[in-house]
Formats: C-alpha cells, sequence, structure tokens
C-alpha cells in the first residue's frame, strides 16, 4: 500500500510537472504567435507606406523643374523691384496703406499709372504668364497639383505662405 501510494504520489507529482510545462509552453507558443502577428501587421503598415511614398514621390517636382520655378520666382521679384522702383512717393503710400484692403489699393494705384508704368506692367505680367506657360509644358498634371499643395501647406513667419506674392509684378 505504501508503495502505491508512493507511485500515486509520483504519479500526480509528474502530471502536475506536465501541465505546468504543457502551459508554459502554450504560453509561450500564443506569446510568440502575438509577435509574429504584430511583426506581420508592422509589415504591411511598412509597405503600405513606402507604397503612398512612391506614388507620391511619382508626382513630385525634379531638380531641373525646381530649378525652372526658382527662377520664375527670382524673376518675378525682379520685375517687381522693378516696377516698384517706377512708382512714385504718393504711388508707394498707396500700397502701404493698411486702412484699404488689396483691391482698393491696387484700384487706387491704378488710377495714379504712368502710361510707361502701365507698359511695364503689362511687359512684367506678359512675362510671368510666358513662363508659366512653359512650366505647364514641363510638369504633368499631377506634379503641378502636388506642387499647388506643397505651396499651399508650406507656411512661414506670420502665417503667410513662404513663396508669397501672386506673380502679378505688384
Amino acid at each position: 500500500m505504501n508503495t502505491m501510494k508512493t507511485y500515486f504520489k509520483t504519479f500526480l507529482a509528474v502530471a502536475a510537472v506536465i501541465i505546468f510545462v504543457g502551459g508554459t509552453v502554450m504560453a509561450q507558443t500564443e506569446e510568440a504567435n502575438q509577435v509574429k502577428e504584430q511583426n506581420r501587421n508592422q509589415n504591411q503598415v511598412a509597405t503600405a507606406v513606402k507604397e503612398q511614398s512612391k506614388e507620391q514621390n511619382r508626382y513630385r517636382v525634379n531638380e531641373q523643374q525646381q530649378a525652372m520655378i526658382q527662377e520664375m520666382r527670382q524673376n518675378a521679384k525682379i520685375l517687381r523691384d522693378e516696377f516698384k522702383a517706377s512708382l512714385t512717393e504718393e504711388q508707394l503710400a498707396i500700397l502701404e496703406n493698411t486702412e484699404l484692403t488689396m483691391q482698393e489699393r491696387m484700384e487706387a494705384l491704378k488710377e495714379t499709372l504712368t502710361e510707361e508704368q502701365l507698359e511695364l506692367l503689362d511687359c512684367n505680367l506678359e512675362g510671368i504668364k510666358e513662363q508659366r506657360r512653359e512650366m505647364r509644358g514641363e510638369m504633368a498634371k499631377q506634379q503641378r497639383n502636388e506642387h499647388r499643395k506643397e505651396v499651399k501647406n508650406s507656411v512661414g513667419e506670420g502665417g503667410n505662405r513662404k513663396g508669397k506674392g501672386n506673380g502679378n509684378g505688384i
């Protein structure tokens, strides 16, 4: 009888160890499965991000186009400065009058422009329009849209666009 109790105790101890080990193995397997699932999800997210990035970059403006845009901006700035240099103190005061809206300032300024200033302004505007037409020919529609989004989302000091100015020579 004693022997049977010993065997029974041993059997229970072995069964407990087997159950404990089995439970540990199952827990480790479940944990390993969770880690695999997390890795799989991370890989899917990374792949989706790469694909989205590829799609966005496909329509990004290349270096040559970016150089053309910078040249356009520089030319517009030169033309604007040239036009402003032709303005009288009275005309500059109209432009700097913050009590008027931009539209009101432009209307008031137009009334004071001389024939030479109007010709200079027309020439400047035509030059800018020609550059824009050339640029449109160089860029795909998707690239133009992507570039517009970037310009719209870029914010400089005071909440203004970094490349502020509408390219109209004023």
